[in-house]
C-alpha cells in the first residue's frame, strides 16, 4: 500500500473513531446537528453583516451562539465559556476543534467546562467546518463559493467577542489552542499574525502540510471541494502550501509562547479498549519533532512535550489541555510571549537592549513611540514570512505586485532599513516612527537598479515607499520543461531599502539674510530635535 492510500485509510478510520466516540459518550446533542431550525440563510444587506441569529444559555458558564458570517456566507455555531475566576477584564483563549468535530466537541467530549472551572480565561470555541483553517474556494466554475475561515476566526470573531464581553484588547490577551487540525490552525494563525496573538498550543497536530498531503485532501473533500482544491498541487503550487505551513512560517513565531505535544501512538493506561498502534498519532508526533527541530535551528524558545504513550483521542487531549492551562498559570514558568527570543520574561532581561534601540532611534533622527516593553513597536528588528501579496504586520502595510505566488520574507525590519525577496514591485507604508514633515532619504538597492530619492513623513509620522524588485518574466508562450525555471525566476533575489534622515536645506531668502548680516554662507541647518510622543 502506497503512502497516499495509507493516509486516506487512516483518515477514514479516524473519522469513524470519532463518530463511535460520540455514540459511546452519549453527550453529543444529535437533535442540534443541523441549523434547519433557524430557517433560510439571510439575504441582501443582512447577508453582508455579521450578526447573531440565535443565542442560548446552556449552563451557568456555557453560552451558545449561532452567527451569520459574511466571510463564510453562512451561519455557524460558536460556544463561549465564561471565566471560572471572573474579573473585570479577561484574556481570551480561542480553542479550535479537529476534523470530524465541531464547535460543541470541546465541551461535549473534551471536558473543557470542567477543566476551566478555576480558569481566569474566557474560552471561545468556534465552528471550523471540515477544519481546513484556510481560505477554500469550492464549487463548479462560474458558481464558486469561498469559505474564508481565517477571516471568520481572526477578524470577525474577535470583533464579536470584544463587542459582547469585557476582554483584554492587547496582544497579551489573545491565546490560541487546538487539537489535531485545530492545533494546526492555532499554530498557523499565530504565525500569520504574530502581532495579534501572544501564545499558541497544539495537541497532536499536523504541523507540516507538505508531509501530509493526503490528509489535507481529505479535509478538502469533506468541505465540499475536490482533491488538491485547498492549496493546489504540491509541486506546481509549492508557494501556496508553504504559505499555509507552520513549518515555513516558523520565523514569525519568535516572541510567541509556544506549546505543542503529541503521543507516541501506543496505548496509555486510560485507553483500556485499545490494543493497537495509532498510526495517525505516531505521524503527528513526527511532525512535532520536526517542528521542534526547526524552531531550535531558528533559536526560538518553545515547549515540545512528546509523550511516551497516547493515542489520537479525547483522553489524551483532555490531559494536554489541563497541562497547558496549568503551565499558563505556573509562576515558575518563563514564557516567551511578547519578548524577543533569548530574553527572560521573568527577570526582565533584555530591557536595557530595548532602551538601547530607542536611544539609537533618537541618534538617527527617528521617532520614539514611547511604548515601553514592546520593542517592535519602538522600531526593533523583526522578520516576517508570508505568502500573501498584501499584508499588515506590527503596523507596517505592504503590497507586492507580482505575477505568481511566492513566499516573501520581509526581513530585518527596523525604522532604518528592511529587505524584501522576490520579483515585482512593492509599496510599503510604515508605522508612525518618523517626525512629521521631516525629509528622509530612501535608498533602494535591487537586482534591477539603484534608486535614491527623498520623501517627507506625513502628518502622522509615516512614510509611503515604492520601488522595484527583481524583474518578473512573462509567462512562456510554450510552457514545458525548457521554460519551467520561469516559474521561480527572481524569487530569491533580495531588495534592500534604507531610510535615513536628511538635514533640512536652507531657503534662498534665509541664505540671503545670513549673508547680509555678514555671516558665512551656509547650505544647511541642523535637523530638528527628535519628536517624542506623549
Amino acid at each position: 500500500m502506497n503512502s497516499r492510500s495509507l493516509m486516506l485509510s487512516v483518515g477514514a478510520r479516524f473519522v469513524r473513531t470519532l463518530t463511535a466516540a460520540r455514540t459511546r459518550a452519549g453527550e453529543f446533542p444529535g437533535r442540534n446537528q443541523t441549523l434547519s431550525f433557524l430557517g433560510p440563510e439571510p439575504t441582501g444587506e443582512a447577508a453582508r453583516t455579521f450578526h447573531v441569529r440565535e443565542k442560548r444559555k446552556l449552563s451557568a458558564r456555557l453560552r451558545e451562539f449561532f452567527v451569520h458570517s459574511p466571510a463564510l456566507g453562512r451561519t455557524v455555531g460558536v460556544r463561549v465559556l465564561l471565566p471560572g475566576r471572573p474579573s473585570e477584564v479577561a484574556d481570551v483563549i480561542y480553542l479550535f476543534h479537529g476534523g470530524g468535530d465541531d464547535f460543541r466537541s470541546w465541551t461535549d467530549l473534551g471536558a473543557a467546562e470542567q477543566l476551566t472551572a478555576d480558569s481566569p480565561y474566557l474560552v471561545v470555541m468556534p465552528d471550523a467546518g471540515a477544519a481546513s483553517y484556510s481560505r477554500h474556494v469550492i464549487g463548479a466554475a462560474g458558481a464558486e463559493a469561498t469559505l474564508d475561515w481565517p477571516t471568520f476566526h481572526t477578524v470577525e470573531l474577535p470583533a464579536f467577542i470584544a463587542d459582547r464581553y469585557s476582554v483584554n484588547p492587547e496582544r497579551s490577551g489573545a491565546l490560541l489552542a487546538g487539537l489535531s487540525m485545530g492545533g494546526y490552525g492555532a499554530m498557523k494563525y499565530a504565525a500569520q499574525h504574530p502581532d495579534r496573538y501572544c501564545a499558541a498550543a497544539a495537541f497532536s497536530c499536523p504541523l507540516d502540510p507538505l508531509s501530509a498531503v493526503p490528509l489535507f485532501d481529505i479535509i478538502a473533500l469533506r468541505e465540499g471541494g475536490a482533491a488538491k482544491s485547498l492549496f493546489g498541487d504540491p509541486k506546481r503550487d509549492l508557494a501556496e502550501w508553504q504559505a499555509n505551513s507552520p513549518m515555513s512560517l516558523a520565523p514569525n513565531l519568535a516572541g510567541t509562547d509556544l506549546w505543542f505535544t503529541a503521543g507516541s501512538g501506543t496505548p496509555h493506561a486510560d485507553d483500556e479498549d485499545e490494543d493497537h498502534v495509532d498510526v495517525l498519532e505516531a505521524t503527528v508526533n513526527h511532525h512535532g519533532l520536526k517542528f521542534h527541530e526547526r524552531l531550535s535551528e531558528l533559536g526560538i524558545a518553545h515547549t515540545w512535550s512528546p509523550r511516551p504513550t497516547g493515542l489520537h483521542n479525547w483522553f489524551a487531549w483532555q490531559r494536554e489541555l489541563a497541562e497547558w492551562l496549568a503551565a499558563l498559570d505556573d509562576p515558575a514558568r518563563t514564557p516567551t510571549a511578547g519578548h524577543p527570543a533569548g530574553t527572560d520574561a521573568a527577570t526582565g532581561a533584555g530591557t536595557s537592549a530595548a532602551g538601547a534601540d530607542r536611544a539609537g532611534l533618537r541618534d538617527a533622527g527617528l521617532r520614539d513611540s514611547g511604548v515601553s516593553g514592546r520593542g517592535v513597536s519602538d522600531g526593533a528588528a523583526f522578520t516576517y514570512v508570508t505568502g500573501e501579496p498584501v499584508f499588515s504586520v506590527h503596523g507596517w502595510d505592504v503590497a507586492i505586485s507580482r505575477r505568481r505566488a511566492q513566499l516573501v520574507t520581509f526581513a530585518e525590519v527596523t525604522a532604518a532599513s528592511f529587505t524584501l525577496n522576490g520579483a515585482g514591485t512593492f509599496r510599503v507604508r510604515t508605522p508612525a516612527l518618523y517626525h512629521p514633515g521631516q525629509r528622509y532619504r530612501i535608498a533602494i538597492s535591487s537586482p534591477l537598479a539603484e534608486n535614491v530619492y527623498d520623501l517627507a513623513a506625513d502628518a502622522d509620522g509615516r512614510l509611503e515607499l515604492t520601488g522595484r524588485m527583481a524583474g518578473a518574466l512573462h509567462d512562456p508562450i510554450v510552457p514545458g520543461k525548457r521554460t519551467r525555471h520561469f516559474r521561480t525566476w527572481g524569487q530569491d533575489e533580495l531588495t534592500t531599502v534604507s531610510i535615513t534622515p536628511v538635514e533640512a536645506p536652507v531657503t534662498a531668502a534665509r541664505a540671503d539674510a545670513t549673508s547680509t548680516r555678514g555671516a558665512a554662507p551656509s547650505t544647511t541647518v541642523p535637523a530638528p530635535e527628535p519628536r517624542r510622543a506623549h
